[in-house]
């Protein structure tokens, strides 16, 4: 058992979709096994090349088997998504729920986890189809557009309305730690580039965004005595009533693990 938070931090735009300036609308989601927590959304209005914060985040998430798949997924649309003919929070929710199932499926197999967690943002990183908007041949991504929609001509995109970037990543609790450990034991980040498609003519072109995005394992810090009331206090937590009461579904609960001292 321990505690993480998954966040969406910002995203940089070195090229617009539009001409001048997009209408950017974020959505950030996360669900754990079968835990689906509320879809975060944020209105980031019209924005220029540059960095954009966005500090979306899923605070003290307790999981405890290093089995349990965790995914997270996130979209950025430019312009009117209304035009759409399944709205942001119903996308982001199949999403989720495809990369769990794709996180199941693999987490027994080799998956290329070395080139993941090597640096940034590079040759490794997807490239973003504007007529396919979730299409990614990476070897970290565990999601494609097709496995979830079947009428990709709804996702055709008037004007110069259209997904900039969008991704989903799944992976189970034990491979979040690897990860997490590799980084120093606090925090792992990754930036990942979307280079998109032409836009429509009239339009910027081009869309160019990098998405920055952590997860990171809550531990206690300085010298014991340790003292756990203070550290759920620090994670803004309550038991109600017990330990279980964070992670229902768990077995086991172990002080140690959840405190980061194991």
């Amino acid at each position: 058992m321990a505690l993480y938070t998954f966040a969406l931090e910002d995203f940089h735009i070195d090229n617009t979709r539009s001409r001048h300036e997009d209408t950017d609308q974020v959505t950030f989601g996360l669900r754990v096994e079968s835990r689906e927590f509320p879809i975060q959304s944020l209105s980031a209005g019209d924005v220029n090349n540059g960095d954009h914060a966005v500090n979306l985040s899923y605070r003290s998430v307790c999981i405890s088997a290093p089995m349990s798949p965790v995914a997270f997924s996130y979209e950025i649309y430019n312009g009117d998504a209304s035009k759409l003919s399944v709205d942001l929070q119903t996308l982001d929710k199949r999403l989720l729920a495809q990369s769990v199932d794709d996180t199941v499926k693999t987490s027994g197999a080799d998956t290329g986890f070395a080139n993941f967690s090597s640096g940034e943002a590079g040759a490794d990183v997807p490239t973003l189809d504007q007529d396919n908007p979730f299409a990614d041949t990476s070897d970290w991504s565990t999601i494609f557009f097709e496995k979830i929609f079947v009428d990709i001509g709804s996702f055709l995109f008037p004007d110069c309305d259209g997904f900039v970037a969008a991704d989903a990543i799944g992976r189970t609790k034990g491979q979040w730690d690897v990860l997490i450990n590799s980084a120093g034991g606090g925090t792992f980040r990754k930036s990942l580039r979307y280079p998109g498609s032409n836009s429509p003519s009239g339009c910027g072109g081009n869309s160019d965004y990098t998405v920055t995005w952590s997860v990171t394992r809550a531990r206690i810090t300085g010298l014991a005595p340790y003292s756990l009331r203070q550290f759920l206090q620090a994670q803004q937590l309550a038991l109600n009533p017990g330990l279980r009461s964070l992670d229902p579904a768990s077995n086991s609960v172990s002080v140690r693990d959840l405190m980061g001292l194991s």
